[in-house]
Parts: C-alpha cells; sequence; structure tokens
C-alpha cells in the first residue's frame, strides 16, 4: 500500500465557549466531521467534557471515522488507563503532552523512554507533542532531548514553539536548524498557525501570510521527510487543532472575530495540497 494522509479534526477545536452557552451535542460533532470529509477526530483529554469509551465507540463506528487519544498525563504510570483507551478505541497513536517539568535533559529522556517503554508494552503508537507548558515547553531543550533520545519523534505542533521562542522573521540561522530538527523528526502535524505574539492566527487575513508561508514550508518539508523514511503502508496524520476561546481570539461582545470551522476546512484543504506536492 501507499503512503497515505490522514486528516483529523480535533474534539476540542469543536467545542465553542461561545457567550450564549451554545455548543454542538456529542453526535453533532461527529457528524459534521464525517459529512465534512475527515478521516478521523481527535479525542483532547485535557478537555473536561471528553466523552468515555462507551459514548465514543459507537459514534466511531458509525460515522466510520478513526481516532487518536491527546494525553495530559502526570507521570508515567498515569498513562496507564490512557493507553487501555487507546486499545479499547483501536487509536491511530497518542499524542502524549506530560505536565512533568524536569530541570535537565537528562531527566526529561529517562521520562520519555520510560513512557515509550510502557506504550510498547500496552502494544499501543505514542509520541510526544511539541507543546507549552508541559515537558517540550522549549524548543532547545526538546532539541536536547531527542538528542539524548534518537528513536523519538514529535508530534509537530509547531505553533508553540514560534510563540513559546517570540521568534522573528525571517528566522534566525540558530531557530531555523532547530525547527528544522523537530519538522525532520515530526511523525504527525497539527494544524494551527501562529505568529510571534498569538498563537493561532486568522489563515486568511493578509497581514498573516508571512507565517501562513512559513507554515506551509515547515508541512511541506515534514511530508517529505517523513514519506523518505516511513514503509510504503504508512499513514500520516494532520489534525486540524484551532482552539476555541482563549484560543480563538475574541471581540469585546466575546465572540470569535473568524469562523474557526470554515478555517480548518481551508486548513484540511491546504495538508491535502501539501500532500500531492511532497510525492514529487
Amino acid at each position: 500500500m501507499p503512503h497515505t494522509l490522514e486528516v483529523f479534526q480535533s474534539s476540542w477545536a469543536m467545542e465553542q465557549r461561545r457567550p450564549d452557552s451554545f455548543e454542538w451535542s456529542l453526535q453533532e460533532k461527529f457528524k459534521r466531521v464525517a459529512e465534512a470529509g475527515y478521516d478521523g477526530l481527535s479525542i483532547d483529554m485535557a478537555s473536561g467534557d471528553y466523552p468515555t469509551v462507551e459514548q465514543a465507540k459507537p459514534l466511531f463506528k458509525d460515522y466510520g471515522l478513526a481516532n487518536i487519544l491527546v494525553a495530559f498525563p502526570t507521570t508515567v504510570e498515569s498513562l496507564e488507563p490512557v493507553f487501555d483507551m487507546a486499545n479499547e478505541l483501536e487509536s491511530r497513536f497518542v499524542a502524549i503532552n506530560a505536565k512533568y517539568f524536569p530541570f535537565t535533559p537528562a531527566e526529561g529522556a529517562e521520562y520519555v523512554h520510560r513512557a515509550l517503554a510502557l506504550a510498547e508494552r500496552f502494544g499501543v503508537e505514542a509520541h510526544f507533542e511539541l507543546h507549552r507548558f508541559t515537558l517540550t515547553n522549549d524548543l532547545f531543550y526538546t532539541a536536547q532531548v531527542m538528542d539524548l533520545v534518537p528513536e523519538m519523534e514529535i508530534i509537530a505542533d509547531l505553533s508553540h514553539a514560534v510563540v513559546s521562542r517570540e521568534i522573528e522573521l525571517p528566522l534566525d540561522p540558530v531557530h531555523e536548524d532547530l525547527f528544522l530538527k523537530v519538522v525532520d523528526r515530526a511523525a504527525g502535524l497539527q494544524g494551527r498557525i501562529a505568529n510571534r505574539e498569538q498563537v493561532q492566527v486568522s489563515i486568511t487575513w493578509p497581514q498573516h501570510q508571512p507565517w501562513v508561508t512559513l507554515f506551509e514550508d515547515w508541512w511541506l518539508r515534514a511530508m517529505r521527510k517523513w514519506r523518505a523514511r516511513k514503509p510504503d503502508n504508512a499513514r500520516l496524520n494532520f489534525l486540524c487543532e484551532l482552539g476555541p476561546p482563549p484560543y480563538g481570539i475574541t471581540g469585546a461582545d466575546g465572540y470569535e472575530l473568524v469562523d474557526r470551522w470554515e478555517q480548518a476546512l481551508i486548513l484540511k484543504q491546504t495538508a491535502e495540497r501539501l500532500w500531492l506536492e511532497s510525492a514529487s
């Protein structure tokens, strides 16, 4: 089988958090995601409203959607019920956002080794995600941990590192090299575009186009590097993850300034276009 791209929507990104308290029901979320042509839906376990196995499993089956879990463990042991859930739902993989804050790269590497070993014992694919306020909070620190764990691949949510490093355009050589280190070992990509001060910007506004170009260049390179090192039957995940407020910028009335659902569909089309380009 050839390489395939799977584009997912995020359950967290489906939350509205509007002043009028409107929210889609769980079934409506699945219905909208399936009808929009997504391949699957992530379950974000940081959200207080994520579904149980009993709620989610029949919906994934009924709507023909695959899934991933986005977990926020503290200890390595706290991943055990996450991996159990992943097996119950036949998750593609678990994205680990460890709420563990070691001081030295060696301490971080030890946590990563233990977590990946536990995933292997459970028969679950798992990768650490690049994310603020987690073990991978800092790009420089993460690069050092990656050096100590050569098998470590990254779920590349590059928006977090853009903001946390407050990078400027054009990228300086030091930051360019470190971003490419992550890009070149990406096991999956997350669709969100940031600038140096905002983690989630409108992808259609003209003032943000230099950042859109940067992210598209990173994603295209990541896809090509991924293709070069993966077996023919592998699947690359691209997760559209445009978060609700306060990720989504709101006006004085508390309502968002852009339609995140429509923006996610643009990201989906972008990922599909870049995927085709990456084959050449």
